[in-house]
């Protein structure tokens, strides 16, 4: 696993919580990060989900989350976080 994609795409996560819009250079690596866990474990739901927000964000597309978008943003977040202290 890439911990520096993976904290880059915490970090995204994160941004898309507090209602911000994160790096590209972030989004894309942390993009790259989970692709390859994904890839591994294609069952992982939440994986899942953050790597095609972070893709779908990387392709140009905008993200305008509601309050229950950004707490499942700040979950996976945390989800992600906790691959990487596995690491």
């Amino acid at each position: 696993m890439n911990r520096k994609g993976l904290d880059d795409a915490a970090r995204a996560l994160e941004d898309l919580a507090a209602g911000n819009m994160p790096a590209a250079a972030q989004v894309t690596a942390g993009a790259a990060a989970l692709e390859k866990i994904h890839a591994d474990f294609p069952a992982w739901r939440d994986v899942g989900d953050a790597l095609f927000g972070l893709k779908a964000l990387a392709s140009g597309c905008g993200m305008e989350l509601d309050a229950k978008g950004r707490q499942r943003a700040a979950r996976l977040a945390d989800i992600v976080r906790s691959l990487t202290d596995q690491i």
